[in-house]
């Protein structure tokens, strides 16, 4: 087995595992989502599932090799293979996911970014999570850049009526990432749910107004 090879093994069985999770939680469909690593000597190269490909038990079949400084297509591999090469030659990441989580998907319906109200959101997060929006239905390669950008600053974003795409370090810190999404996303929505019984929650003060209390 060659060194590619031999790598390929080695992300397939990481991707498998964090797949398995990323189901079980609930976080992405069997057959949603991509993710992908970077790879290669000199980090010019991704691993990235294939289109379509069920996420549960991933081999090395199931991925292909691309590289990252190029925008030629690469048959069988996820239909946002552009937005993961993006991301890759924005930022420092070396895994990126994209889930389906479901609260940080309804709340883009309604805003174009959010401060989280809940203290793990923002250490883990920061101040400010971008909601991407491609310019019609599945149009999402003209939103590569500005996921990309988005990703600079801040380790996950959400697309627009879709879900989301996180970045690490590790496919371990990309999975991290997307459960604090969710999981601020959920805190952002259940405050505004609970306030028309229980009145304004009390907001740490490290959360400069967010536009729902205004109470005008």
């Amino acid at each position: 087995m060659n060194t590619a090879e031999l790598e390929l093994e080695q992300v397939a069985a990481e991707m498998a595992i964090y797949s398995d999770l990323l189901v079980a939680s609930g976080l992405l469909h069997l057959k949603g989502g991509n993710h992908s690593v970077r790879c290669g000597p000199r980090g010019d190269e991704l691993i990235i599932t294939r289109t379509g490909s069920f996420k549960r038990d991933l081999v090395p079949e199931r991925l292909i090799r691309a590289s990252v400084h190029c925008d030629d297509p690469v048959e069988n591999a996820s239909s946002v293979l552009s937005m993961h090469r993006a991301i890759y030659r924005r930022t420092d990441a070396r895994a990126v996911i994209h889930a389906h989580p479901y609260h940080p998907a309804l709340l883009s319906f309604y805003v174009d970014q959010f401060t989280p109200v809940d203290e793990n959101g923002l250490i883990y997060l920061g101040p400010v999570i971008k909601v991407v929006a491609a310019r019609e239905f599945m149009g999402w390669a003209a939103a590569d850049a500005a996921m990309a950008e988005a990703l600079a600053e801040c380790p996950a974003a959400i697309l627009k009526w879709h879900g989301t795409f996180a970045i690490g370090d590790s496919l371990a810190q990309a999975f991290h990432n997307t459960q604090a999404v969710e999981s601020a996303a959920r805190f952002y929505l259940d405050t505004l749910r609970l306030r028309a019984a229980l009145g304004m929650p009390e907001i740490a003060p490290y959360v400069a107004d967010p536009p729902w209390m205004d109470t005008r």
